[in-house]
């Protein structure tokens, strides 16, 4: 058990992650490090709570909390990574500590290879990286780790920036979805864009609706006559530093170019703005010419890429 990683200057303190008691310091870490000079290197704090709210998958068992690490010094978060048993990793750090980020890599191997005791197959620890991140990347090269792939674009907005006018097809609404009246009809949407979606449950819906990041009126759909839903964003507002991302995102496949994305994200820019965010971000948007278009015509620009890198262990 790695419970020590030591870099240049000091010595960084593994702690065990438990949700209830540490979701809170953890968010403080991710705003504070947000708020350093490369904003982007690591997770914003609503993907963090993402990770037991999240509307869609399964629902977070407390044995999940075993994934997380936080690694302290001087009795304050420097780091955190999650390592799941499919392989998939993040390594949040902050600025002030990427001296540590090759111990941090070598704890999140060693962690994976724990989980995976007596399989066939060596296991591969797939690395999720934004490039304001380089001093991981440079890690990763040096490990023998290979580019797997583009997860997608790290997008931001000026806050500042008024939110577009829109139109919609006659008969077509946009509005706030009520998620346990209109459970249904929320699950077939998000399911026809995110596979995942499709399994949504009534509890997971619940809980995602208590996550501090929502608020029922940034949930946004845009609904066609005969009352099915063709497209949706929800704005997520981190509550303690208004840092705020678009996510979910997405437009049914019968109701693509129809100018329904736009609308859905029109609006929920126009509602946010009375919750004062500090900033708009999409932090993994779609990497596809179409997301492009739409995103660029509504004035986020491009900051940086989420890449993959992989390794066999």
């Amino acid at each position: 058990m790695w419970d020590r990683v030591t870099g240049s200057n000091m010595s960084l303190e593994m702690q065990a992650f438990h949700w209830n008691e540490d979701f809170e310091n953890a968010r403080v870490f991710l705003v504070e490090a947000f708020q350093a000079d490369r904003p982007y290197m690591n997770w914003i704090p609503t993907q963090l709570e993402n990770v037991a709210f999240g509307p869609c998958g399964a629902e977070y068992l407390d044995e999940e909390d075993e994934y997380i690490r936080l690694w302290l010094a001087d009795d304050r978060i420097a780091a955190f990574t999650m390592v799941k048993p499919s392989g998939e990793c993040w390594v949040n750090v902050h600025p002030d500590h990427t001296t540590h980020v090759k111990e941090l890599v070598e704890a999140a191997e060693q962690q994976l290879l724990q989980m995976k005791t007596g399989g066939e197959e060596r296991p591969k620890l797939e690395v999720f990286v934004a490039d304001p991140s380089k001093e991981l990347e440079s890690v990763l090269v040096k490990r023998g780790y290979s580019l797997a792939g583009l997860e997608g674009y790290i997008r931001e907005r000026a806050v500042y920036s008024p939110a577009p006018a829109y139109t919609v097809p006659e008969g077509f609404i946009v509005r706030n979805a009520n998620i346990e009246e209109e459970f249904e009809e929320y699950r077939r949407v998000l399911g026809s864009v995110f596979g995942h979606c499709a399994n949504m449950t009534r509890s997971l819906a619940r809980r995602y609706s208590t996550a501090s990041f929502y608020n029922a009126e940034l949930d946004i759909v845009a609904v066609a006559p005969d009352g099915h839903f063709g497209a949706f964003c929800t704005v997520r507002v981190d509550p303690s530093s208004k840092i705020t991302e678009l996510e979910p995102v997405g437009t049914h496949p019968n109701y693509r170019r129809m100018g329904l994305a736009k609308a859905v994200i029109c609006e929920g820019l126009k509602r946010l703005k009375k919750h004062s965010p500090t900033n708009v971000c999409i932090p993994g948007a779609a990497p596809t010419a179409a997301a492009d278009r739409l995103y660029e015509s509504l004035g986020f620009t491009n900051t940086g890429r989420i890449n993959i890198w992989q390794r066999a262990l």
